[in-house]
Parts: structure tokens; C-alpha cells; sequence
């Protein structure tokens, strides 16, 4: 066989090869679509069953049916849950805003209530106000007077003067607070329009800061008395989503059988009443499997079409070993007749030699 022949039947057998895998891939489409379309006769079916009154594939039915419940049930389920969670997150945000809110109110607090002990000190400085009830503040403000009036000008005076003060500066701070808690406690009545609108204003926040505290308390309270189930619930989440992913794919998988077994008994069930959807599906159905047998044919043919190229390039090659044999032939048959040749040479001079 010419290298040129072999080259031709090299480059079919390649074409064929294209041709078929085009061919395959076709196929491969196709039967997904007509999967597709078993599943949306399945469907179709189970949403029309009462008005369909089909009088086969009760058990396919039943068991697509019970596929979808399982669905439905499952992802209820993992819809409470998530449910559940959301409302627990929205309650700790709610406590964290509320935190943080309480948060600001307390450093309010502190700073209403520094500004109305100071204004307390001032007032108890002047005798201003009721001796009983801030005795505490009064005996401050003896003994800040007594620091000032022990220094007699010697250093060691004035240094340990000195040394007190600062120190009862440092608890300033405290110390006003501490009054202004004693006026909110009482009902004595403190000297001017600003010390009793600061004192109206720190009732007011500590009033709103009670009723956070309260709202504070009961939200930790909620959250901790959740907080096992909703660990549980998060665990679940985490395994619910594979679990409803295997209960769909057996949801589809029965509503594909029950499908196909409607369109293999079709001849069976379809009559005048059949719904318009469903005669629609089964028309997509055929149109598909049409389609698959003629791209079946088509295999067919070019399957055919290959084993004769493979034959033909077998034949090809045997036709190739007998030209190898024939040339190996020839050489053979020319040694013979050297041989030969050389024999009659040989016959010859034994006939010379007259023996």
C-alpha cells in the first residue's frame, strides 16, 4: 500500500472519529433533556393528579409524593431553625445596642453627677443646705478649711498640708459623685434653679438607666436560657442543608421514573380530558425522542462507516505484508537460481574430468 493511500485512510478514520465524538456529545444532551423532560411531566402530573385521574403508576406516584413531603418537611425544619437563630441574633444585637446605649448613659451619669456634687460642695461651703442630711459633705468641707488653716509656714507644714490636699484632689471626682447620690436618695432640697434642674435631669437618666438595666437583664436572661438549643439548631443547620440536597435528588429521581413511566404508558391514560399541560409535555417528550433516534442512526451509521475503514485498513495492511513477501520472494527465487547455476557449473567440470 502507497504511503499516499495510507495517509487518506488516516485522515477518515480521524474524520469518523470527530464526527462520532460530535455525534456522542449530542447524544449525551439529548437524553439529558429528555431527563428534563420526564421530570417536568412527573411534576406537571403531581400538580394536576385529582383533575389527570391517572389509572397507572399509582405506586410511582406515591412514592413521588412522599419524596416531596420529605422535602417540604426537611426544609420546614431547617427553615424554623434558621427562624430561631435570626430572632436570637436580632436579640443580641438588640442587648448590644442597649449595652452600648447604657454604656453612654453611665458616662452621662458621672458627668451630671460630678457637676451637681461640686455644686453641692459650693452650697454646703455657704451653709446652704440641710446639715443632716449632707453631714458627709459638710465634714469635707471642715476638713479641706482645716488643711488650709494647719499651715504655720514651716516646710514640713506645708508639705504634708500640701501632700493631703492633692491626695483629697485625686478623690474629687469621687467625692462629688458621692453627694450627688445622697441628694438623689433624699428629698432635701438643694439652692438654685441649676443644682435642682441638674438634680431633675440625673433622676430622669437614673430612672431610664433602671429601666435599660431591667430590659438588659431580661434579654440576658433569654439568651442564656436559648443558648444550648440554639447551639443545637446550629449544629443541625450544618447537617440539614447535605440532608434536604439528598432528599431533593430523591425527590427528582422518583418524579423522573414517575415521568418516564407516564410517557412509556402513555397509550394507556391519554384521552379527551387529558390537561393541555400534560399533552404538552409528552408532544416535548416524542419531539426529544426523535430526535435521540435519529442521532442513534446517525451513530449507527458512522459506527458502521468506522468498522468498515477498520477493516479496510486491515485489509490494507495485509495487502502491504504480501508485497513485503512478494520482494522477499523474488530475492529468494534469484539466490535459488544462483544456486542452481552454480551446481550446473559444477556438474560440468566433474563431466570434464572424465571419472
Amino acid at each position: 500500500m502507497s504511503t499516499e493511500a495510507e495517509a487518506d485512510t488516516l485522515l477518515a478514520m480521524q474524520a469518523i472519529d470527530e464526527l462520532m465524538a460530535q455525534i456522542e456529545e449530542k447524544e449525551e444532551s439529548i437524553r439529558e433533556s429528555i431527563r428534563d423532560a420526564e421530570l417536568q411531566l412527573g411534576m406537571e402530573a403531581v400538580r394536576v393528579r385529582e383533575a389527570l385521574g391517572l389509572r397507572v403508576g399509582g405506586k410511582l406516584l406515591e412514592a413521588a409524593l412522599d419524596a416531596s413531603a420529605a422535602v417540604a418537611s426537611a426544609a420546614e425544619a431547617a427553615e424554623n431553625g434558621r427562624a430561631l437563630l435570626d430572632e436570637r441574633r436580632r436579640l443580641e444585637d438588640e442587648l448590644e445596642h442597649l449595652m452600648r446605649e447604657a454604656s453612654s448613659e453611665d458616662g452621662e451619669k458621672r458627668r451630671l453627677s460630678i457637676r451637681l456634687g461640686a455644686m453641692i460642695y459650693e452650697q454646703c461651703s455657704f451653709s446652704l443646705l440641710d446639715r443632716d442630711v449632707f453631714r458627709i459633705v459638710y465634714d469635707d468641707v471642715e476638713e479641706d478649711r482645716r488643711l488650709e488653716e494647719r499651715d504655720d509656714g514651716s516646710f514640713i507644714s506645708r508639705l504634708v498640708g500640701s501632700g493631703k490636699a492633692r491626695m483629697r484632689r485625686m478623690g474629687e471626682e469621687g467625692r462629688f459623685i458621692s453627694y450627688a447620690a445622697i441628694a438623689l436618695k433624699s428629698d432635701a432640697r438643694l439652692d438654685g434653679e441649676n443644682a435642682a434642674a441638674l438634680l431633675s435631669s440625673l433622676k430622669a437618666l437614673e430612672e431610664k438607666r433602671r429601666t435599660q438595666g431591667e430590659e438588659i437583664a431580661a434579654l440576658q436572661g433569654k439568651l442564656a436560657e436559648g443558648r444550648e438549643k440554639a447551639r443545637m439548631e446550629e449544629r443541625s443547620l450544618e447537617s440539614s442543608a447535605a440532608h434536604i440536597g439528598a432528599l431533593r435528588r430523591s425527590e427528582e429521581e422518583a418524579l423522573v421514573s414517575y415521568g418516564s413511566y407516564l410517557y412509556d404508558k402513555g397509550s394507556e391514560w391519554i384521552g379527551e380530558d387529558t390537561p393541555s399541560s400534560i399533552l404538552d409535555a409528552i408532544e416535548a417528550l416524542l419531539k426529544l425522542h426523535d430526535s435521540y433516534d435519529e442521532v442513534q442512526h446517525e451513530k449507527d451509521r458512522l459506527g458502521r462507516e468506522a468498522k468498515a475503514d477498520d477493516y479496510r485498513a486491515m485489509i490494507e495492511s495485509e495487502e502491504g505484508k504480501i508485497m513485503v513477501l512478494e520482494k522477499e520472494k523474488e530475492r529468494i527465487d534469484r539466490e535459488i537460481a544462483q544456486i542452481r547455476r552454480e551446481i550446473d557449473s559444477l556438474k560440468m567440470r566433474i563431466r570434464r574430468l572424465d571419472v
